[in-house]
């Protein structure tokens, strides 16, 4: 197990790093995995936004539905995909201590929120199937940083998978991040976002 710690973030190669989003210091726990191969071949012009809310026990078929509404073929690379997007649903769901979870997995072709910010949130799950990943800093709001020019840019890789902290949990200790700017490159995404329906303990 390989660990990095930053003063708020901590970066880890296994999948219980995400539980330190719950340390009152952190702000950001990152679990580093490589993109399922299958999955990164997966994005095409003929995708459509998924957006749902399901608890744990619904959210299998939930997710089936979601994927066959918005155009997503039945394949194997599917089939990984929804393995994952439930495990990662019912993970983020134990952490929160919460029943249920609001799903987004969007094919990005822009520069979707571009600029720093902090969510207004108690918490999310993010990760990249496919594309750039998701840029953080390493500083956090009760910090002082220059977020229109940061120097100190970090930028996930596709398949791992982060929870940022949001205003609504510490407003100190919210995250700062954004989308990498992508437009007018010909670049994609296809993108997870994991919100708690419910409000944690």
């Amino acid at each position: 197990m390989t660990t990095l710690l930053f003063p708020h973030a901590l970066i880890a190669t296994n999948p219980e790093a995400l539980e330190a989003i719950r340390d009152p210091d952190m702000s950001i726990a990152i679990w580093e995995r490589g993109a399922p191969e299958a999955i990164r071949h997966m994005l095409s012009p003929d995708l459509q936004s998924v957006r749902f809310s399901a608890d744990r026990f619904e959210m299998p078929l939930a997710l089936t539905r979601a994927l066959e509404t918005a155009r997503y073929p039945l394949s194997g690379a599917r089939a990984a995909l929804e393995a994952d997007i439930v495990d990662l649903a019912r993970r983020f769901a134990a952490i929160m201590r919460v029943d249920t979870v609001d799903i987004r997995l969007d094919r990005i072709t822009g520069d979707a929120c571009r600029n720093f910010h902090a969510d207004y949130v108690t918490a999310r799950l993010i990760t990249t199937y496919a594309g750039r990943g998701t840029q953080w800093l390493e500083a956090s709001t009760n910090e002082a940083c220059d977020c229109g020019d940061p120097h100190d840019v970090r930028e996930m890789r596709a398949g791992d998978v982060a929870i940022f902290k949001g205003r609504h949990w510490n407003e100190d200790r919210a995250a700062i991040h954004r989308s990498p700017p992508i437009a007018g490159s010909g670049e994609q995404r296809l993108l997870l976002v994991i919100n708690p329906v419910d409000q944690p303990d």
